[in-house]
């Protein structure tokens, strides 16, 4: 695996695949729509992609759903004509057995990293460390840490402490991050203590976080409303990059905030699968029990994307 390649190349925008479902009584996943989804983000200019745990919707997959979709897509990104960046995920079950099993068989169909969350209530420094090292120590795919807030062994919620997040930056397969705590203070500390030797994937709270902690060093976040307008993300990263304050904050304020201000009202994934429908990508339709906007906040929301598609900001 070639480890250089993805810390040169795994910057900029970072894309999730969002899952489609056929509309069916079953709602069977649509792999044809989800490799179509892949070709219209690589025509767009995409290069970095992420079948991730929640924006893939693993919890409504089975097993073989799971793996047959991170390989379908890997399969399709690694056929296309320049060389792209596929990251799968771990499919939210814990035993480390499970996430080496599934490490092997990410390797073998192409990906170059796997994403890996662990969802157990958090208990000591050594158990995280420890499963990480086990799956790192048994395959040779690169490794993304998923870095978000997480059950407490004494109730509520807490995040990996960096002394644990700077051990695992040391494992070799170990070579980016997701950091999704949603926290400033903390993004700023991973950033500035993992920042030279991971490729550090802001997630969370919006371009206007990017702006911030594209001037520390980060290079690479989450795309949002670049699911359904990618070169709109795409054109944000160029602006950070060389400094276009105009353009960077135009997509924020005249793109990004108001589409937030209207998606969060209904739910944010099947409001964006909604955008992603009215733009021609794919179908709205959900996998009980997840469901998709009722008529009315879908027409409600498409008034919002008419208007935000009148910006000189945005782009098909």
């Amino acid at each position: 695996m070639n480890f250089n390649y993805i810390k040169d190349n795994l910057k900029g925008p970072v894309f999730p695949i969002i899952t489609p479902f056929k509309d069916t009584a079953s709602h069977e996943v649509d792999y044809e729509a989800a490799c179509d989804y892949v070709d219209f983000l690589y025509d767009s200019g995409v290069r970095n992609f992420y079948v991730m745990s929640y924006n893939s919707r693993f919890s409504l997959l089975s097993w073989d759903e799971m793996m047959k979709l991170n390989k379908v897509v890997t399969r399709r990104i690694k056929d296309k004509p320049e060389q792209c960046i596929s990251i799968v995920a771990d499919p939210l079950m814990n035993p480390t057995s499970v996430s080496v099993d599934f490490a092997k068989r990410a390797e073998d169909f192409g990906a170059d990293l796997i994403s890996l969350i662990f969802l157990e209530r958090f208990y000591s420094d050594d158990q995280v460390f420890n499963h990480f090292n086990k799956v790192a120590e048994n395959s040779n795919i690169g490794i993304l840490i998923h870095e978000q807030k997480l059950a407490s062994k004494t109730g509520g919620h807490c995040l990996y402490p960096l002394d644990l997040l700077d051990r695992i930056a040391d494992i070799d397969n170990v070579i980016a991050i997701k950091e999704d705590s949603k926290t400033p203070m903390f993004s700023e500390q991973v950033i500035e203590k993992l920042g030279d030797r991971l490729n550090v994937i802001i997630s969370g709270r919006g371009k206007r976080q990017f702006v911030h902690f594209s001037r520390m060093g980060c290079d690479a976040y989450l795309v949002g409303v670049g699911s359904f307008a990618p070169k709109v993300s795409l054109d944000f990263y160029k602006a950070c990059q060389s400094d276009d304050v105009e353009t960077a904050w135009g997509i924020i304020n005249e793109i990004e905030r108001p589409f937030l201000g209207a998606a969060m009202k209904c739910g944010w994934h099947p409001a964006l699968k909604s955008a992603m429908q009215e733009v021609g990508i794919m179908k709205r339709v959900e996998r009980p029990p997840l469901v998709q906007i009722s008529d009315k906040d879908h027409a409600e929301l498409c008034k919002v994307l008419k208007k935000i598609q009148e910006s000189k900001y945005y782009k098909a």
